[in-house]
């Protein structure tokens, strides 16, 4: 687990996010949106987080965090609950386009005020 990590799953209404520290290994799960469970990372070996979804009953449930050499860096992680393994899916923390989207127009926004000023000034 060399850089941070996110798997993302909606699970009976409810957004179930993994997210792991970029160098630390740290493990968060976070139930719609909120944090619920933290474990200092391991390298190596399987980190478990428990939690509950916000239900009428709740409805614990863990999710099992492990590295994968057959994924490259990227680490497995399967959620369980009541007996049913559900992988949840990988969801990338960038595009890898991470640039603001082009339209062919070239924005300088230093050089346009720069040349309003100019223009002030020679009117004043």
């Amino acid at each position: 687990m060399a850089r941070g990590h996110r798997f993302h799953l909606d699970r009976a209404g409810h957004s179930v996010t993994v997210q792991t520290g970029a160098r630390s290994g740290d493990v968060e799960l976070l139930v719609d949106g909120k944090v619920v469970d933290f474990r200092r990372g391991r390298r190596t070996g399987v980190t478990v987080l428990a939690a509950e979804l916000p239900d009428d009953p709740p409805q614990p449930f863990t999710v099992h965090v492990h590295p994968s050499k057959e994924a490259g860096d990227v680490p497995v992680c399967v959620m369980e609950t009541d007996g049913d393994r559900v992988p949840v899916p990988y969801s990338p923390l960038t595009a890898r386009h991470s640039g603001p989207p082009t339209t062919g127009i070239r924005v300088r926004p230093l050089r346009w005020l720069r040349r309003v000023l100019r223009r002030r000034s020679r009117k004043v």
